[in-house]
């Protein structure tokens, strides 16, 4: 199994910052799951290593495997 790094609400302030700071750290793949009720789209980074689903958090296991 590929190893990646989940990161909820990666649109907003805080996600966003976190995954740049992601990106510097890691070499691993990372995927956004946020709902956009607060997050912004202009917040993306443009990065072949990032993944970004409009969705909600309750059923994370089954939007993960959806999308592998």
């Amino acid at each position: 199994m590929e190893k990646l790094i989940v990161v909820t609400g990666g649109a907003g302030f805080v996600g966003s910052n976190l995954i740049s700071l992601l990106l510097k750290k890691t070499k691993l793949k990372i995927v956004s799951i946020d709902n956009y009720s607060t997050g912004l789209r202009k917040n993306h980074l443009k990065n072949k290593r990032i993944k970004y689903i409009n969705s909600h958090t309750k059923n994370i296991s089954k939007i993960l495997n959806k999308n592998k």
